[in-house]
């Protein structure tokens, strides 16, 4: 019998660690999942409500038309991580380390962004509105961005904030 996402985590508070596995159209909801380690996890069409992910970390994991909503991924790691065609909404991304990871045709509403790291990442057509880095904003190291058949090489750090700024002034094809 093959094992729910929802089944694993059971009615855990945290210190889970779960891997290779992969997961189906599952609705995760209101739950706590403190300083877990999730590792080459595959998620199709898998919805996070209210989440709270905080402290953990996700290695080699891949999300496919995903959502994330009102969820906490505060202090969290994405290491070497795919989001294809994702959902990110009202959520909090504080401290988050993106590191060898790409976001492809993804979408971010309404997230907070404070002190967030994005180190040799590939952000491809994906957009970014309304994001909250409260002034002190996120940083991107060494990493390439594409939009509208554009693509830029980032080398070394710079502002995320400034990022978005110079992306929202490309036209659009």
């Amino acid at each position: 019998m093959t094992e729910t996402f929802k089944s694993l985590i059971g009615n855990h508070k945290g210190n889970l660690k779960i891997a290779e596995q992969t997961f189906f159209d599952e609705i995760i909801s209101t739950k706590i999942l403190h300083s877990c380690a999730f590792i080459k996890l595959i998620f199709f069409n898998c919805s996070f409500h209210k989440v709270n992910f905080d402290g953990s970390s996700f290695a080699k994991c891949e999300f496919n038309g995903c959502t994330f909503s009102e969820s906490i991924l505060k202090r969290v790691e994405f290491e070497s991580c795919r989001f294809h065609n994702c959902k990110i909404t009202d959520s909090n991304f504080e401290k988050v380390d993106f590191d060898d990871t790409s976001l492809n045709y993804c979408q971010f509403k309404k997230i907070s962004l404070l002190a967030g790291y994005f180190t040799d990442c590939r952000i491809n057509e994906s957009d970014f509105e309304e994001i909250n880095s409260y002034g002190a904003c996120a940083i991107i190291v060494d990493s390439q961005i594409s939009k509208f058949n554009r693509s830029i090489n980032l080398k070394g750090d710079f502002s995320f904030d400034d990022l978005l700024n110079f992306l929202k002034s490309i036209p659009a094809s």
